[in-house]
């Protein structure tokens, strides 16, 4: 999927490279609904002597996003450009935790409660687009990049998680409109990531699935 997004854009930014244009710088702000849906897979088995659960969690947070940007737009009206959201947000908005019984070593009489928290953090939200003029409107199609930072608790021999660098595609569509020598964009965008899959130090794993749905307005001027 990455390949061929990446083969679009550059197969639409070529047909225009014999064109001149013009450069842009801008921000944007987006009311965003983020949505994740995980699930963690326990072997308590392997690693206590327990038995294997699993456990999932849906969420669904909104939320203001800010980016900035920087394109080129050919005389024909092509737009190819580059954003980037700076900063770290939560997934969720909080963290989730649940209790467990704590298992003892094969031998021994230990037990008592645990406390698991979860949470997760993404940040480097950067896409690369294209955006082609049909009549009043625009389609955007991009390549898309997010980090996401696990945030668990480490509780003794539970094992920890590692982070993770995701790629994505975003469609969209919008509308370019002029004020007072800058442009605006009005557009709907949707950003489907790749699952999420990562191991812990023992042998536990996380699945999860992350995708944004933004409503964007950007307001930018051309050089």
């Amino acid at each position: 999927m990455k390949k061929l997004i990446l083969t679009i854009i550059t197969s639409f930014a070529l047909t225009g490279v014999s064109y001149a244009g013009s450069f842009g710088i801008g921000v944007s702000g987006s009311l965003a609904k983020v949505s994740a849906d995980g699930t963690e897979t326990t072997d308590a088995g392997t690693v206590a002597g327990g038995a294997a659960n699993k456990n999932s969690k849906s969420v669904d947070e909104l939320g203001m996003i800010g980016s900035i940007f920087l394109d080129y737009e050919f005389d024909g009206g092509m737009v190819i450009g580059l954003s980037h959201v700076p900063g770290t947000a939560d997934v969720s908005g909080k963290a989730f935790s649940r209790s467990e019984t704590a298992q003892g070593v094969s031998g021994t009489d230990a037990s008592g409660a645990v406390t698991r928290t979860a949470d997760a953090e993404v940040e480097n939200f950067n896409t690369l687009y294209i955006e082609y003029p049909i009549g009043p409107i625009y389609a955007k199609l991009g390549f898309s990049q997010i980090d996401v930072n696990t945030l668990e608790n480490a509780i003794t021999s539970s094992g920890t998680y590692g982070n993770a660098t995701l790629d994505g595609y975003t469609i969209g569509a919008g509308v370019n409109s002029e004020v007072g020598g800058f442009f605006t964009k009005t557009s709907l965008e949707f950003t489907d990531f790749e699952d999420l899959a990562l191991n812990s130090s023992t042998v536990n794993k996380i699945e999860a699935d992350l995708d944004v749905l933004e409503f964007k307005i950007s307001v930018g001027k051309r050089f």
